[in-house]
């Protein structure tokens, strides 16, 4: 995972600068509960979960339009823990120390037990879980010299379980001494996750299940999975090809399929003319 220097705020304040850049604006705290709330545009994009869409768009997307959306599957969520620690874990595996972003899962054998739990609506005692230690390589993100770390693992969708506990004694087993570097933590759950974001579904912060049919089909069957059946709303979300990571990729290709469509929009009306 790639991690930016100064912290994650820095890449939205790239994004937001270049954007003004370009006469664009930022509206912040300005809850969207239906389009019509929005001004006549060209084009909306719409980075929000399925759910929410048929929601926005109301009477403007009939029954059988709004079918595929309603019957979007959502998937796992997790349980994250933040920690301020006064050291670097101390992984007993020296090139974990000077990684940052690790997955800590044991054998082959106890990352399928630990998947195949949650898929069964439980959580594995060890379960598989993300690790991202981004002071390691950029120490300015945390002052007195103390480094931060966060980790999570896996939960079924709207679970409210904290199993902290079982990650953490994960870390007993692979960076042994770590507690006693523990300065604070914070526990956040599913329904928190899901609090936090209104588009995280149950928790879910992939955007929807990935599995069956829509590792593929997202939100729907479609030439054009960006465009929804209202003209000029497009969705670029988690939700739409190529699915959740943190490569940008669903908006990009969403903003590839408006301004292709704008341009031959404009350029049929020229001919016209």
């Amino acid at each position: 995972w790639p991690v930016a220097r100064g912290g994650s705020q820095a890449v939205i304040d790239a994004l937001v600068s270049l954007l003004k850049q370009h006469g664009g604006r930022v509206l912040i705290d300005h809850h969207i509960n239906d389009l019509r709330e929005l001004p006549s545009v060209d084009a909306v994009l719409l980075d929000v979960a399925p759910r929410q869409f048929v929601e926005m768009a109301g009477d403007r997307l009939d029954a059988r339009h709004a079918r595929p959306y309603r019957r979007f599957r959502y998937g796992w969520s997790a349980c994250k823990v933040d920690y301020v620690l006064s050291a670097p874990m101390p992984w007993l595996n020296e090139a974990a120390r000077r990684t940052a972003t690790l997955h800590v899962g044991g054998t082959f054998e106890d990352v399928v037990h630990s998947e195949l739990a949650v898929h069964r609506g439980g959580v594995a005692e060890r379960p598989f879980t993300l690790v991202a230690q981004p002071t390691v390589v950029d120490p300015d993100r945390s002052t007195d010299g103390h480094h931060t770390l966060w980790a999570y693992c896996h939960v079924p969708n709207s679970s409210p379980l904290d199993v902290s506990d079982r990650i953490e004694r994960q870390f007993d087993m692979f960076a042994p001494g770590w507690r006693d570097l523990v300065l604070g933590r914070v526990v956040r759950t599913a329904p928190q996750f899901a609090a936090y974001n209104p588009s995280a579904i149950g928790g879910d912060f992939a955007g929807g299940s990935l599995a069956g049919r829509q590792l593929v089909a997202r939100p729907r069957w479609s030439v054009d999975p960006y465009r929804t059946p209202i003209d000029g709303v497009w969705m670029c979300s988690a939700s739409t090809p190529p699915g959740a990571a943190v490569h940008g990729m669903c908006g990009w290709h969403a903003a590839g399929r408006v301004l292709d469509t704008i341009s031959t929009a404009r350029g049929k009306r020229r001919s016209r003319t």
